[in-house]
């Protein structure tokens, strides 16, 4: 028999996913957040009160406090995530 090297689906949440469609890792050392050039200025508009708790862990991890405080932070895909989660709560401006 002729030994094939095709391997068998993985069966990940409920579905099979087939090994090429799995993410990369990245390279031991890399550092894919560090190389943002851009900032963005976020600024708390609207109060935490009545929001789901990772709503508030997230506005706090962005490092806002009270209505009306701001913090300029790095334009990457971590921040924008985390804008994107609380984005009715907050205002969002580019900084150059």
């Amino acid at each position: 028999m002729a030994n094939t090297s095709k391997k068998a689906p993985l069966y990940i949440a409920g579905r099979y996913i087939v090994e090429k469609e799995l993410p990369q890792k990245p390279a031991k050392g890399n550092v894919p957040y560090a190389t943002a050039t851009g900032k963005v200025k976020v600024t708390l508009v609207k109060s935490t009160n009545g929001c789901l708790k990772d709503q508030q862990a997230t506005v706090e991890a962005l490092g806002l406090t009270k209505i009306r405080t701001s913090n300029v932070l790095p334009d990457n895909d971590a921040t924008r995530g985390m804008i994107f989660k609380v984005k009715h709560l907050v205002a969002v401006e580019e900084v150059k």
